[in-house]
């Protein structure tokens, strides 16, 4: 399950120049992952996010609040090897694609108590500029309801939703880079909805979240 809290294991990525194959290759057991992207000024601070803990509903929030974008939801665990491997193939597509209309939604599932031992140090290492969350503590079981009802806890986990809201895909550790990376390269050419008016001829808000029969990302 995603709360189980195995022996945590610190990595700092090394190498430069790197390219999307070999990140995602270490998925599959190809080669060492590496880190994402090497600072030119390493002295330089790291935009890095504060991985705000939240709920589901601030979740759910967060992801609503991009629409219109191609956005790409992980779930995560500092101490899960295979999310560890993964990670830095979303640093390197934020940097490369964000301008174009990409965003990306991290959601690490580590206990609360971990955070600044475990999951901070870890996104400042990666250099991540995109947001980051902690899962408040809580009952897994309606966590991982409120998400998915499909999803059973397995780590990484990640939504690829397009500029419509909807999910296209559902990622977990085998990737084919170059099939992926082009299926995002067609999603952020697609044209982002209009959005509703009113008979006045304002656009309408956003709804606020709702919970969903099977969950916000589930049954898209």
């Amino acid at each position: 399950m995603i709360l189980s809290n195995r022996s945590h294991k610190r990595r700092v990525w090394n190498g430069s120049g790197v390219m999307l194959g070999l990140l995602f290759g270490g998925l599959a057991g190809a080669g060492a992952p590496v880190r994402a992207q090497e600072s030119a000024a390493p002295s330089a601070p790291a935009a890095t996010p504060l991985a705000e803990v939240a709920d589901v509903a601030r979740i759910e929030k967060a992801v609503k609040a991009v629409q219109g974008k191609v956005v790409l939801v992980n779930f995560w665990a500092a101490w899960n090897e295979a999310s560890i491997a993964q990670y830095p193939a979303f640093v390197f597509l934020y940097d490369r694609y964000h301008a174009q209309g990409l965003e990306v939604i991290s959601v690490a599932t580590d206990p609360v108590k971990e955070r600044e031992a475990h999951v901070i140090p870890f996104i400042q290492d990666n250099r991540t500029k995109f947001a980051t969350f902690l899962k408040a503590d809580g009952d897994p079981d309606a966590f991982l309801k409120a998400v998915d009802t499909a999803w059973t806890g397995n780590l990484p986990r990640t939504y690829v939703l397009g500029r419509d809201g909807r999910v296209r895909q559902v990622l977990t550790t085998r990737i084919n880079p170059e099939r992926f990376e082009a299926m995002l390269q067609r999603l952020l050419k697609e044209e982002a909805p209009k959005p509703k008016r009113s008979k006045s001829g304002k656009a309408e808000e956003p709804t606020s979240p709702v919970r969903h029969l099977k969950g916000f990302l589930g049954g898209n």
